[in-house]
C-alpha cells in the first residue's frame, strides 16, 4: 500500500501538469487555389459564389447547402462556386457539425431567384445568435471582398443540377402571427377572424392561377423568446394549422408543405439590446418576427 501511494504522489503532479496544458489550435489552408471565379455560364442557368471573408464570422468551417444539398464548407478566405437554375433556389449556411440530424439543412434557409446567365454573389456574415448568416451582395462589393480569397476544393458538392429550369418562385405572402393566433397558441381554433379572413383571401388569390403553382411552402417563425426547441414545434404547429386552412378552403392539400424554423430568421434581431428591462417593449419590437409565410412555386408564365 505505502508504495502505492508513493506512484500516485508521482504521477498526480504528471496528471495535473498534462491537464493545465493548453493545446493551441491554427486554423490551416485545406486544398485551396489561388483561381478566380468562373464567368463561363451555361445557357438558361445561373452561377453563385458563396464566399467567407477572414474576419467575417469567428469559428468551424461553415457549411453551405443548396436546396438541402451539400455544396461545400468554407473555412475563413475562401470561396465555392455552383452552377445552378436561376429560379426558386433555396441557400443556407451552418457551422460544419452542429446539425447532427440534417434537420436543418433539409428544411431551413431562403429562396432566391437569381438572374440568369450572371454570377451572384453571398457572403457569409455572422447572423442571429452569432450563426452563419448568407448576405446577398453586389458584384462591384464582392469584387473589393473578393481580392485574396481563394477557391476552396477539399470536399465534392452533392447538389444536384437539375435538368428542367422552369420552376421558380411565384409569390411570396408574409401573415403577422398577431393576426392569425391568441398569444402563444396554434391551434386552429385559437385563430383569430382576421386571420382566417386573410388566408380565405390568400386562398382566392392562389386560385387565379393554379395550373401554374406545381408547390406551396407555408413557413412558420417565431420570435427569440423561449428555448430553440419550443420555438421549432411553435412554428411548425402554426405552419400546420395554416396548411388545413388553406387545404380547407378548396386548395389542394397534397401540394402543401408546412415548415417550423423557429427563431433562426429574424427579420429583427436586436429587440434584446434596445429593451433589455423592458419585455412589452421587446415584444412589441418582436412583432414582425412573428410571422407565417406562404410561398409559391410553379412555371415561368408565358
Amino acid at each position: 500500500m505505502i508504495r502505492r501511494n508513493k506512484l500516485w504522489l508521482y504521477v498526480l503532479p504528471i496528471l495535473l501538469a498534462a491537464g493545465c496544458t493548453t493545446p493551441t489550435h491554427k486554423v490551416k489552408w485545406v486544398d485551396t487555389v489561388d483561381a478566380a471565379y468562373s464567368t463561363d455560364i451555361p445557357e438558361e442557368r445561373s452561377s453563385v459564389v458563396f464566399y467567407r471573408p477572414a474576419d467575417a464570422i469567428e469559428g468551424a468551417a461553415v457549411n453551405i447547402y443548396v436546396n438541402g444539398e451539400y455544396m461545400g464548407s468554407l473555412q475563413p478566405n475562401a470561396y465555392r462556386q455552383e452552377t445552378v437554375c436561376a429560379q426558386n433556389q433555396r441557400f443556407f449556411a451552418e457551422f460544419t457539425n452542429t446539425d447532427a440530424a440534417y434537420y436543418e439543412k433539409a428544411n431551413f434557409g431562403d429562396y432566391y431567384n437569381l438572374p440568369e446567365s450572371a454570377v451572384s454573389f453571398f457572403k457569409v456574415v455572422r447572423g442571429a445568435n452569432g450563426k452563419p448568416a448568407l448576405l446577398a451582395v453586389s458584384p462591384e462589393q464582392a469584387e473589393t471582398e473578393m481580392q485574396g480569397v481563394k477557391r476552396q476544393n477539399h470536399t465534392l458538392s452533392r447538389v444536384v443540377n437539375r435538368k428542367n429550369c422552369g420552376e421558380y418562385v411565384l409569390k411570396k405572402y408574409t401573415l403577422q402571427a398577431s393576426a392569425l393566433f391568441k398569444f402563444d397558441k396554434s391551434d386552429y381554433q385559437d385563430m383569430l377572424p382576421k386571420g382566417k379572413e386573410e388566408i380565405a383571401a390568400i386562398s382566392e388569390d392562389i386560385k387565379q392561377n393554379p395550373n401554374r403553382i406545381s408547390s406551396i411552402m407555408v413557413i412558420g417563425h417565431t420570435d427569440p423568446e423561449g428555448s430553440e426547441q419550443y420555438n421549432n414545434e411553435l412554428s411548425y404547429r402554426r405552419a400546420v394549422t395554416v396548411k388545413t386552412a388553406l387545404a380547407g378552403s378548396g386548395l389542394n392539400q397534397a401540394s402543401i408543405t408546412p415548415e417550423g424554423r423557429g427563431k433562426r430568421e429574424l427579420v429583427v434581431a436586436n429587440c434584446r439590446q434596445l429593451h433589455p428591462k423592458n419585455a412589452q417593449a421587446r415584444q412589441e419590437c418582436d412583432q414582425p418576427n412573428r410571422r407565417v409565410e406562404i410561398i409559391l412555386h410553379g412555371q415561368r408564365g408565358q
